[in-house]
């Protein structure tokens, strides 16, 4: 937790782990992706928890990397840091207690991708959604090409990752992106009310629930995880993707 990056508040069995990057719409650097993999850890083996909540300050949920740290990357540095953030999403969606994602604001990218790593999703009515990866000469490269469609449907996951299409917050709660829409200043009572029903729940129901839900979870290691690796090195060495990601940087900031 370096830096204040986040923070992590515990309150009737509901751990809320808060991003605190507002200034860069809380997008995630090295040191932010490990200070969750290390809270997440923590919070796993807490007994004292039942549920946990990831929520953002500011006016935005998560706008994806920070390009200021992965605009100065290549090679194997830059393969080093997608793996980093695969894990990072993979250990949110392998945790054994429920995960809720608290999203206000801009969604972005790898934001997006980090709300899918949750298990439910609570929208305030501001929240945009998008992957602008391929539109960027780019992919998702932390598990959004694979969570995704079972969440929405291919058809419409294929539309959104192609395109790029800003989705809203009530097209999110049509498609079964998110489960509930609420007002901006109802989100974050909104998101831990539900984690305190759920905090009331037997622990190792809402486990083997989990389990059985998602069966084979995405690898750490494997081939899935090797060709986001490779292919984000690839496509972020074409001339296009720099000129490409300042344009879109503006335009989100």
């Amino acid at each position: 937790m370096s830096e204040n990056t986040i923070t992590v508040d515990i309150d009737e069995r509901v751990a809320t782990l808060m991003l605190r990057r507002p200034k860069v719409l809380n997008a995630l650097d090295s040191r932010t992706h490990r200070a969750i993999a290390q809270a997440f850890e923590d919070l796993e083996h807490d007994e004292g928890v039942g549920v946990i909540v990831i929520a953002a300050e500011g006016r935005a949920f998560c706008s994806g990397s920070d390009l200021r740290e992965i605009g100065q990357l290549a090679g194997r540095a830059e393969q080093e840091y997608v793996e980093l953030d695969w894990r990072t999403k993979n250990r949110i969606s392998t945790c054994p207690k429920p995960v809720i994602a608290a999203i206000q604001g801009y969604c972005v990218g790898g934001g997006m991708e980090l709300a899918l790593a949750c298990d439910l999703r609570i929208a305030a009515t501001d929240a945009i959604f998008t992957m602008p990866e391929v539109t960027l000469g780019s992919l998702p490269g932390s598990g959004g090409l694979q969570r995704l469609a079972p969440v929405v449907g291919a058809g419409i996951a294929k539309e959104w990752i192609l395109t790029g299409t800003r989705v809203g917050a009530e097209e999110a709660h049509l498609r079964g992106l998110v489960n509930r829409v609420v007002a901006p200043e109802e989100l974050q009572d909104a998101a831990r009310e539900l984690a305190r029903e759920l905090a009331t729940k037997s622990p190792l129901a809402m486990r083997l629930a989990k389990v059985a839900l998602t069966p084979e979870p995405l690898a750490d290691r494997g081939i899935v995880a090797a060709f986001q690796m490779l292919a984000g090195d690839a496509t972020h060495s074409q001339p296009s993707y720099s000129t490409a990601t300042k344009k879109f940087s503006d335009t989100t900031v």
